[in-house]
């Protein structure tokens, strides 16, 4: 056999390889509606005998204990630059255009404290 042959034999075996797996997933995939049929035979078959042992077992369930903590203030770390930008376009924004941004200089950014 030539090297041509001999690859061309082996690509026609992968091919042949992959198309069977693929028939064989969709065969399993066409026998999940059969699924939930047999769950419910096999759960009625075993429910039966054990129906009455399991009532008197069950406990009524507990409610989880939820622990509510202080979310800490975390800083919110925002670029200066994009902080000096949006405070001018306000100021421009507000006063009409009647002051020019380019007449802005902003020289220090401090945070109010606000009585609510």
């Amino acid at each position: 056999m030539s090297t041509f042959s001999t690859a061309v034999f082996n690509t026609l075996i992968g091919l042949c390889t992959v198309f069977v797996v693929l028939i064989v997933i969709s065969l399993i995939i066409s026998l999940f509606k059969y699924i939930p049929a047999l769950e419910m035979k096999m759960k009625n078959l075993t429910s039966g005998s054990k129906k009455k042992s399991s009532e008197e077992e069950r406990k009524p369930p507990q409610r989880p204990v939820i622990v509510e903590e202080e979310p800490e203030e975390e800083e919110e770390l925002v670029d200066d630059g994009e902080l000096v930008a949006v405070i001018m376009a306000a100021i421009v924004a507000s006063s009409g255009g009647a002051v020019s941004a380019d007449k802005l200089v902003v020289r220090s950014i401090r945070r109010m404290k606000r009585n609510r």
